[in-house]
């Protein structure tokens, strides 16, 4: 399928930067993601197997607010937004779910960070 595809990242290997442009979001295939404010180097969340990260990518000019970086060797299935909206506008059934899992870790987010 166009725009998902595995990807392996090394142990302290960083999948992104704040500030860049977001055009990617991943789901964890195995390993973990530690997402990481660079201003204060505190660590937000660690994420496993089956948790996403980097919806900004769904938001046209999504910019990255916070760095990812693999813990261990880790696989994500990295999602491009273009992809993502192929896939749903052949699948509708799908969306519902989808936006659902991303309102839920928003909100999660947001829950940790108030």
């Amino acid at each position: 399928m166009s725009g998902f595809k595995p990807v392996t990242y090394a142990d302290g290997q960083v999948l992104f930067e704040p500030g860049e442009s977001a055009h990617s979001f991943y789901v964890i295939k195995s390993g973990q993601v530690a997402i990481i404010n660079r201003a204060n180097q505190s660590q937000l969340a660690v994420l496993s197997e089956g948790e996403s990260f980097g919806e900004q990518a769904l938001i046209a000019g999504g910019v990255r607010s916070a760095a990812a970086q693999a813990i261990g060797e880790t696989v994500c299935l990295e999602i491009t937004a273009r992809g993502l909206r192929e896939l749903l506008a052949k699948e509708s059934g799908i969306a519902i779910q989808v936006l659902e899992a991303l309102l839920l870790q928003l909100y999660m987010q947001n829950a940790i960070k108030g």
